[in-house]
């Protein structure tokens, strides 16, 4: 068995309870050393629920007082490049949530900066929900034939009013009000990432995009069509303000294929056609278990030296759709122009 990787957390937030969940059914291959976050009642409390020994406020401390192999940063999207740029000098590998920086020409300069120094994977964890897993299976096996048509669209009223008179997307992630890249950039981005794990390299051919809640910053509706290499048509849609719909549903997916279709909806997935069958899951389980996958390929890949699936290159391409659908909607703000 190799020696334990010792991991440090840049960050603290909602989502940081998924990545310690993931880090800990590692077992022993991994030792949790430190949790660092500016808000300190925050990571105290995380590190209480984990048992992590440190706490820190400062990077630079962390970094001083701690013998990190890995960081995984689960900070503010602006706060990124910082923390892989302090990572990469001290050659420390790092897993970055998505997306490694708030636009494409950060995250193409950050890159070029890290390369040679540490090891980097962004977290783009959707794309190892397991009912992508699978479908992606019956793909590469042939059994959907050449691609004809894919559409994948998430629909919510997470920013609306519920019951209480709260809005159930801002109780969750707050920071999501004042985001000025929100639905594309936010959202879209997973269901961009997973349309190009299942169907091949993309281009955006058009996007729409708007602000229909009035005091969130960013556009709440986004439609996004694109083409496969072959010319197959490709859309990804979603709003958070969409009424009578739950404030957290499962996606809906649909791929028609040459010898047969496949459907992803109400957390079953569906081949039809001449040999049909049916895979139901658990959303919440499934939510769960991309997180553990995810950071299970990254510590597969540190000690193996395997690469990435989600590499900066790949990744990278994520985040040119995401910039070319802000180009193509006209919704370019001014830290999204590159």
């Amino acid at each position: 068995m190799p020696k334990p990787l010792n991991v440090a957390l840049a960050g603290a937030g909602m989502i940081s309870w998924y990545h310690l969940i993931g880090w800990r059914n590692l077992g022993e291959r991994v030792r949790l050393v430190a949790v660092c976050d500016p808000d300190s009642d925050r990571a105290v409390k995380r590190a209480q629920e984990f048992s992590i020994p440190s706490v820190y406020r400062d990077g630079d401390a962390m970094f001083a007082a701690e013998s990190i192999d890995a960081l995984d940063v689960i900070s503010p999207r602006q706060t990124h490049a910082s923390w892989v740029d302090a990572a990469a000098v001290r050659g420390i590998d790092v897993l970055c949530q998505k997306p490694m920086t708030p636009t494409l020409a950060e995250s193409e300069a950050l890159v070029r900066r890290v390369a040679g120094k540490s090891r980097l994977m962004a977290h783009e964890n959707w794309r190892f929900r397991p009912w992508y897993r699978e479908l992606k299976r019956w793909i590469a096996a042939g059994e959907l034939g050449e691609l004809v048509l894919a559409r994948m669209a998430t629909m919510t009223s997470g920013l609306l009013p519920d019951a209480s008179g709260l809005r159930p997307l801002l109780v969750r992630e707050p920071y999501t009000q004042f985001e000025e890249r929100l639905m594309i950039a936010e959202v879209l981005i997973h269901h961009l990432d997973v349309m190009r794990y299942l169907c091949g390299e993309l281009r955006v051919i058009a996007a729409r995009g708007a602000r229909t809640v009035p005091d969130v910053v960013g556009e709440t509706v986004a439609a996004i069509f694109l083409e496969t290499v072959s010319g197959a048509p490709v859309e990804v849609t979603g709003t958070m303000a969409a009424a009578g719909y739950p404030a957290r549903p499962p996606d809906s997916l649909e791929i028609v294929g040459s010898k047969a279709s496949a459907t992803f909806a109400d957390s079953e997935l569906h081949l039809h056609g001449a040999n049909p069958r049916v895979q139901r899951y658990d959303s919440d389980r499934g939510y769960q278990a991309s997180f553990d996958a995810v950071i299970a390929h990254f510590v597969d890949c540190v000690e193996t030296g395997a690469p990435f699936e989600t590499d900066p290159a790949d990744n990278l391409e994520t985040l040119r759709l995401v910039e070319h659908a802000y180009w193509a909607a006209g919704l370019q703000r001014s830290r999204g122009k590159s």
